[in-house]
């Protein structure tokens, strides 16, 4: 279900006045004086009654003020008692039992492991999830990046997400893990979101070329470098050779100097269309795209 769209209060599109205007161009003129005259009731009514509790001396007086605080008391506490009673009402009863959750923006994370991660189950009373609580369960998720929760009374949530996206495994304290497209890690790898993703090394001195790797990335899906991630092996990122790609089924290895990105990249993509053309690739054991120039290596012959 959709939220029910705002009607506009003042003018409809034709120019013609909403028949329910609450402007004050449409509301109809008062009396001058109006108001002050509802101020001027308001006030004389007060003084009217410290003026009749003035006319009471000594003990008859703070009786009176005594019995009006009374009142005022109880009134209180009934409007708090009637409150507390109907809240109690509502979280107990069946009308408002969540029966919906719709989620949307998850990719590596299913329905159920996004509602046990926010802490929001089917048969639960709306009225008594605390949306604040959930956005915040599902933001301390490693895969979650944002999250917003909304409440649609009686008985639906819906949940969006956007997802940290892995693009490579990376190796640290012994344990492998899977980061994002900027070398982040995002979570352990598991066998019940296994995902084979290329392995990324970080050469010490190298940290300032990470951004690099979004950009490669992004160069291989859209064609401009005409390698499928999919045959990507390993990357290396490290200070002498810049992003280096190994193509395992190959045995090849491409790098990339980080100065003049682009050029280098689209004469690195020129170099491999030429060498495919001419059915030269089995022959190449590295391809280095450095300095406005490109170097190609030849397997040495057995």
């Amino acid at each position: 279900g959709g939220q029910d769209s705002a009607m506009p209060l003042a003018l409809k599109k034709s120019g013609k006045k909403a028949r329910n205007s609450y402007t004050r161009s449409s509301a109809p003129a008062k009396k001058s004086g109006g108001s002050k005259g509802s101020g001027i009731r308001l006030g004389g009514a007060a003084a009217g009654i410290f003026k009749r509790l003035r006319g009471f001396s000594g003990l008859k007086s703070l009786a009176a003020l005594s019995v009006l605080l009374a009142g005022l008391g109880l009134i209180i506490a009934g409007v708090c008692y009637s409150s507390l009673w109907l809240y109690n009402k509502a979280i107990t009863s069946d009308f408002f039992t969540t029966r919906h959750v719709d989620v949307t923006g998850n990719v590596r994370l299913s329905h159920d492991m996004v509602l046990q991660y926010g802490g929001i189950r089917e048969g639960d009373n709306s009225l008594a999830v605390s949306i604040a609580k959930v956005e915040r369960n599902l933001r301390k998720t490693p895969w979650v990046e944002e999250a917003s929760v909304k409440r649609l009374l009686p008985d639906r949530f819906v949940i969006r997400l956007k997802e940290r996206l892995p693009s490579f495994w990376v190796h640290k304290d012994g344990v492998l893990y899977y980061a994002n497209d900027l070398g982040e890690i995002i979570a352990p790898v598991e066998s019940k979101n296994f995902l084979s993703l290329p392995t990324l090394r970080v050469d010490p001195g190298a940290e300032d070329a990470l951004p690099y790797l979004m950009r490669l990335m992004k160069g291989m899906q859209s064609g401009l470098l005409p390698i499928e991630a999919g045959a990507v092996s390993s990357i290396s990122v490290s200070p002498g050779k810049g992003i280096e790609i190994y193509l395992e089924d190959r045995e090849m290895r491409l790098s990339i100097a980080t100065d003049d990105w682009e050029g280098n990249l689209s004469r690195l993509s020129l170099t491999l269309g030429d060498l495919a053309r001419r059915h030269e690739l089995r022959n190449v054991r590295e391809i280095r795209s450095v300095n406005g120039n490109v170097w190609v290596l030849l397997n040495q012959p057995a």
